[in-house]
């Protein structure tokens, strides 16, 4: 009896724009939090000036995270290695009566 056994190795790699997507992805809420962090700083104060342009850079943090997110599902690449291998079974008596 001849048995056949498929090895299949995948791997998965980021391309460049996958790479940013990982950077946008890990950037976007670090640029949020630190323009959140300045509004509120700003509100302590006790006559707070303009805070726009901190809440620009929470938008731009929040929009970097959603599109890194999309950049590292599209940025991939799969490699995949197929060995097929046959080898010589022994069957055993009982196997043999069910052929």
């Amino acid at each position: 009896m001849l048995m056949t056994k498929i090895e299949i190795q995948s791997q998965q790699n980021f391309t460049s724009i996958g790479s940013a997507g990982v950077l946008m992805f890990l950037g976007g809420p670090l640029l949020s939090a630190f323009g959140y962090h300045s509004v509120v700083q700003a509100a302590l104060l006790e006559f707070p000036g303009d805070t726009s342009g901190y809440w620009i850079l929470v938008w731009l943090g929040a929009i970097a995270f959603q599109v890194g997110c999309v950049f590292m599902l599209v940025g991939r690449t799969y490699d995949h290695q197929v060995v097929v291998r046959s080898e010589q079974a022994t069957a055993k008596k009982d196997e043999l009566e069910w052929a």
